[in-house]
């Protein structure tokens, strides 16, 4: 049995180490002794706020194919400028639309000018000339998503967005705008748009694993937990090497008291990534719940050669050890628990 008087002593100490972060602040031990745990998920927003796209080339008014960029657009590193030779005054010189005096200027026109400000880094202006594009061809999708980009790039959010919103307006099928628009949402914290966009986009593109695996996150936001389930399963089976994926799995199991399934979504996350603590912690506390104590401990032991002086595993390794009736291997692994947790 647990040693009574130390449990009480962790217990009324529970409010000093309850707000202590380990690694990072991936997860809390929220109970003394060995209770169910907290995790908060990796968000992966960042990494897919765009897609590739080549650098593209201005087009003769008179031409009407698209220009394709339906794509979402990634960070890349930035276009260099095209070399000009510098005269007296060292002035880039902007593009010139070639046209008779009697000529209209055409929304194409506008369009290609802001492509080559665009190719040649100069944002701002870029911008200037797709919505003088879109001034005159207020339907013109790829001057907003042209604008979108540039906005991205000067790291202008709402601006962004605001383009965005206009993409899916005049193509709801936009997977790339979708999807982007739903980054932004998550970002601002706006849950319930974030995931409308998401699966708004996963319908129309779904085999991207990172859109089902933001959506597991925003699901398990919003204790939605069975739908957490279902869109990190779906992001494995597109991805198999998806070890964040595998972990939240592993996390919602553990919380459901779903042992069996949390072991195997953690051995799975190890196999992938040999280094994650917190899968190992969470491996030795599913072994631990489920009664299989000798595994926890093999666990907790393997954990601390890895990650020497890991408060929490000390502290499941005595549990462990407890429900075993090793009181004074138990007690020795709770004492090295109160070292490392209370400054003296």
């Amino acid at each position: 049995m647990k040693n009574p008087s130390l449990f009480q002593t962790l217990c009324s100490l529970k409010s000093i180490y309850h707000s202590l972060a380990l690694l990072a602040g991936v997860f809390l031990i929220t109970c003394c002794g060995c209770e169910k745990i907290e995790v908060e998920e990796t968000i992966e927003f960042k990494d897919i706020i765009s897609t590739t796209y080549e650098k593209l080339t201005p087009k003769a008014a008179e031409e009407t194919t698209p220009v394709e960029t339906k794509q979402a657009i990634p960070e890349q590193p930035a276009i260099p400028a095209q070399s000009t030779q510098i005269n007296e005054t060292p002035q880039p010189t902007p593009p010139v639309i070639d046209k008779p005096v009697t000529a209209q200027v055409t929304a194409q026109d506008f369009f290609n000018e802001g492509l080559e400000y665009f190719n040649q880094g100069r944002f701002e202006e870029a911008i200037e000339s797709f919505s003088k594009a879109t001034e005159i061809e207020s339907t013109m999708i790829d001057a907003y998503r042209m604008k979108a980009l540039a906005y991205n790039k000067l790291g202008k959010t709402n601006e962004t967005a605001i383009s965005l919103k206009k993409i899916v307006e005049l193509d709801s099928k936009d997977s790339g705008a979708n999807l982007n628009l739903g980054i932004f949402y998550a970002k601002k914290g706006m849950t319930d748009d974030a995931i409308t966009a998401f699966e708004r986009s996963i319908s129309l593109s779904p085999n991207n694993a990172k859109v089902y695996y933001n959506l597991g996150c925003l699901y398990n936001k919003k204790k939605l937990t069975d739908k957490a389930i279902t869109a990190y399963q779906r992001a494995v089976k597109i991805d198999p090497n998806y070890a964040d994926a595998y972990y939240n799995l592993g996390v919602i199991y553990n919380n459901k008291q779903k042992y069996d399934d949390a072991i195997k979504a953690f051995k799975r996350v190890l196999t992938l990534d040999a280094e994650h603590h917190e899968a190992r912690y969470n491996l030795g506390f599913a072994y631990n719940q489920k009664g299989l104590y000798n595994e926890a401990i093999a666990t907790c032991e393997k954990l601390l050669e890895l990650s020497p002086g890991n408060a929490h595993a000390h502290l499941l390794l005595g549990d462990s050890y407890s429900k075993l009736g090793k009181r004074k291997e138990a007690k020795e692994e709770y004492d090295i628990y109160k070292e490392l947790i209370f400054i003296e």
